[in-house]
């Protein structure tokens, strides 16, 4: 990650402020609202969610498009990653799997075919393979960014807390019911359409994360370039 003031280029900086006010407006929103139509918004394969997938694979198409050979060659893992992230979003995992591709049970089952299950160990290597590329190649330059203000690491951090956050949500009523505390109806559909909101603006932070670290790379290749000629 190239070096660059805190919060610059600016117009990322407003950029991501601007999509964390629209996620707090839309939360806002639904919390005021009938739980009816809260829980309609907040369901599985509904318009937030299919816009949440939308943005992971037009973040990982614009890699592609934008990013061109140096993203290609230096960051396809992340590539990849945004893409199994859209995928995900889209249900993948268990339309097209008889469990669940990450359901232990996947293995254990004799209903579930030998191809199915070498197809589903293959892509859970995969996702591990990823996910200790991620941790080893790109952690700690993003730490040591996000400290400085670096955009594109506030950005990406952005994404991951929400990511986090989302997970902690996810089936909260039932994970706290597990140790006998029990969450109301109307809490449990307000948790809900949090989850989802805060899963949409990751997409989109990566997206924002990308224009600025293209901005900034090409800015740096342009100066690299009239310096040594």
């Amino acid at each position: 990650m190239t070096t660059v003031s805190a919060f610059r280029p600016l117009r990322y900086f407003w950029l991501q402020s601007l999509l964390l006010l629209s996620l707090g407006a839309i939360i806002a929103y639904y919390l005021q609202i009938d739980d009816a139509i809260t829980r309609h918004a907040a369901r599985e394969g509904g318009l937030i969610d299919l816009t949440s997938a939308l943005g992971y694979l037009i973040c990982a198409g614009l890699m592609l498009v934008l990013g061109g050979r140096h993203v290609i060659k230096h960051h396809y893992p992340l590539i990849i990653s945004v893409t199994l992230l859209g995928l995900r979003e889209l249900d993948f995992d268990k339309r097209y799997s008889t469990l669940g591709l990450f359901k232990s049970a996947t293995f254990r089952s004799p209903d579930v075919s030998l191809l199915e299950k070498a197809i589903t160990l293959a892509i859970v290597l995969l996702v591990i393979w990823l996910f200790i590329t991620l941790i080893s190649k790109y952690l700690k330059p993003l730490l040591a960014r996000a400290v400085e203000f670096n955009m594109v690491a506030l950005s990406v951090a952005c994404a991951g807390g929400l990511l986090v956050v989302a997970r902690t949500l996810d089936g909260i009523a039932r994970k706290l019911g597990d140790i006998g505390i029990s969450v109301s109806m109307h809490t449990e559909v307000h948790t809900t359409i949090i989850e989802e909101v805060f899963e949409l603006g990751a997409p989109y932070s990566l997206t924002i994360a990308l224009f600025c670290y293209l901005h900034v790379y090409r800015r740096e290749s342009t100066k690299r370039a009239s310096s040594n000629s």
